[in-house]
C-alpha cells in the first residue's frame, strides 16, 4: 500500500486557515509595486471577489470586543444603593463622588468617560447580571462556552461562524469577517467563511524569499495563478479528493485579501484622533475596514488583562479607561462619517469577579456580569436586572438574571434577521435590543 501523503487525507477549511497562514506575514512589508501587482492570466477572477463591494457603508456591521481574563462587572457597573457592595470590598469599593450616574442607583466607574458620553447620547444598552446555568470559573473552558453559546459542545464552530455560515454567498467580499488580532478566536470558527487575521493593515501582506525582493511581484502572481488554476481544476480535484483544489482556494482567497486591502484601505482617513493604545488602533483598523470598500460586516476585537487577583484598583481603571477611550474615539470617528448607525458593537468577557475582595487587593473567579451593546439600532437603557450582593447563590456569588446567549439571540434575530435557534441550536429569550 502507497504511503499516505497530506493530499491524502481529508482537510478543512477551519484547520487550514489555523494552521497554515503563516505566508500572510505581520513582520514582511512588500515593496509599492505589489499594490499595483495584476494578473496575466486573464482566467483569474479577480473581479468577483470585488464587484460586490458596497461604494459607501449602507449595510449592517457588529464589532464584538471580548474582554478576556475576567472583567469585575461590580466595579464597571457599580450598584450605589447596594451597602452588601461597600462591605464587601473596603479597599476596592469605588467613591460614589467619583462614579457617573446611569440612574436607578447605577453608575459607571469614573475613568469611563467615553462610554458614559455614548449612554448620554442614547447609543447604549446595558445588559446587567448576565451569566448562564451552572457557570464555569476556568478561563478556558469559559471562553469556548461563551464562544460557541454552547454548554456541551465547546469545541465546535462558533456562534459568529454559523452565523456567518448560515448567511454565505458566493459573491461575498473576502473581508466579510475579520478578526484584528493574531490569533483566530473559536467565535469565528466555521465552515465555508474565510477570515483574515490582522494585527495592521500595513502588515497585512503576503511574504516573499527578501533575497529575491526585486521578484517579489513575479512570485506573488505566480501563487496567485497556480492556486487560482488547482482551485478550478476538475481533474486535480478528482485525482486528490479535492485537498489540493481546497488549499489553493484558500491560498488564493488569502492572496486577494492582501490586494483587497491595501488597495481600499487608502479610501479611508479618520476624522478624530484615536488615543495611542493598542486597543484603541485596533478600533481604528477596525473602522478603517468598516469604512473602506471591503464589504465587511463583522470585526471581532480581543483585549486582554482583567484576570485581576492582585491590585486590582490600579489595573482596572487602566483597562476601563483605555477601553472607554476607544470606543468612544471609534463611534466619534464612525458618527463624523455618517455611518455610526449602521455599526453595533458587542461588549463580553467569560466571567464576573466574586463579590469579595481577596487578601491581595483583588478579586477572584466568579460568574454574572454586565455586557454591553452600543451604536446603530440600539434601544437605550438598562436590560435584565443588578444581582444582589447578600441574596447569592449557593457559592456566595452573585445570581445571574439573563443568560448570555439571549443577548446573542437578539442580535442574530434583529440585527440580521436570521432565526437565532438555527444558529444557537436552541431558542432562547430575546431581548429588545435594536429597534
Amino acid at each position: 500500500m502507497p504511503e499516505e501523503t497530506f493530499l491524502d487525507r481529508p482537510i478543512d477549511r477551519r484547520s487550514f486557515i489555523k494552521g497554515g497562514m503563516a505566508f500572510v506575514s505581520a513582520a514582511t512589508a512588500m515593496p509599492p509595486a505589489f499594490l499595483r501587482a495584476t494578473f496575466d492570466d486573464n482566467s483569474i477572477p479577480i473581479a468577483d471577489v470585488t464587484k460586490e463591494m458596497a461604494a459607501s457603508i449602507g449595510r449592517r456591521v457588529l464589532v464584538v470586543l471580548q474582554m478576556a481574563g475576567g472583567n469585575d462587572g461590580l466595579n464597571t457597573v457599580i450598584p450605589l444603593n447596594d451597602p452588601g457592595y461597600f462591605n464587601a470590598r473596603p479597599g476596592l469599593a469605588q467613591n460614589p463622588e467619583s462614579t457617573l450616574p446611569l440612574g436607578n442607583g447605577l453608575a459607571f466607574n469614573g475613568v469611563m468617560k467615553g462610554m458614559k458620553g455614548l449612554w448620554d447620547q442614547q447609543r447604549m444598552a446595558v445588559v446587567l447580571g448576565v451569566g448562564y446555568p451552572n457557570p464555569n470559573r476556568s478561563h478556558f473552558r469559559a471562553m469556548d462556552i461563551w464562544h460557541t453559546a454552547s454548554t456541551t459542545n465547546v469545541t465546535g464552530n462558533g456562534w459568529i461562524g454559523r452565523l456567518m455560515d448560515a448567511t454565505t454567498h458566493e459573491t461575498d467580499s473576502a473581508w466579510r469577517v475579520a478578526n484584528i488580532g493574531n490569533e483566530l478566536p473559536r467565535s469565528l470558527f466555521a465552515d465555508s467563511v474565510f477570515v483574515p487575521s490582522l494585527s495592521s493593515i500595513p502588515a497585512y501582506v503576503l511574504s516573499t524569499d527578501r533575497k529575491f525582493s526585486k521578484d517579489a511581484d513575479r512570485r506573488l502572481q505566480t501563487f496567485a495563478q497556480l492556486n487560482a488554476r488547482y482551485a478550478q481544476d476538475a481533474a486535480v480535484q478528482a485525482e486528490y479528493g479535492g485537498s489540493l483544489a481546497f488549499v489553493s482556494q484558500t491560498g488564493f482567497e488569502a492572496y486577494q485579501s492582501t490586494v483587497m486591502l491595501q488597495t481600499d484601505a487608502k479610501t479611508y482617513t479618520s476624522k478624530v484622533p484615536y488615543p495611542t493604545t493598542p486597543l484603541a488602533q485596533a478600533f481604528k483598523t477596525a473602522a478603517t475596514l468598516i469604512m473602506s470598500r471591503l464589504g465587511t460586516g463583522v470585526v471581532y476585537i480581543t483585549t486582554g488583562g482583567f484576570d485581576t487577583h492582585s491590585g486590582q484598583g490600579a489595573a482596572q481603571s487602566r483597562l476601563l479607561q483605555t477601553v472607554s477611550d476607544a470606543v468612544g474615539a471609534f463611534y466619534a470617528d464612525l458618527a463624523a462619517q455618517e455611518a455610526a448607525e449602521d455599526v453595533s458593537t458587542v461588549m463580553w468577557t467569560e466571567f464576573g469577579r466574586r463579590i469579595k475582595e481577596n487578601g491581595s487587593g483583588g478579586t477572584d473567579h466568579g460568574t454574572s456580569t454586565p455586557m454591553f451593546v452600543i451604536g446603530g439600532g440600539v434601544k437605550p437603557g438598562l436590560y435584565g436586572s443588578q444581582p444582589s450582593t447578600t441574596s447569592t447563590d449557593s457559592n456566595g456569588d452573585l445570581k445571574y438574571a439573563t443568560d448570555f446567549r439571549s443577548v446573542y439571540a437578539s442580535i442574530i434575530e434583529q440585527r440580521f434577521g436570521v432565526a437565532s435557534k438555527d444558529v444557537l441550536g436552541q431558542s432562547y429569550t430575546t431581548l429588545p435590543l435594536f429597534a
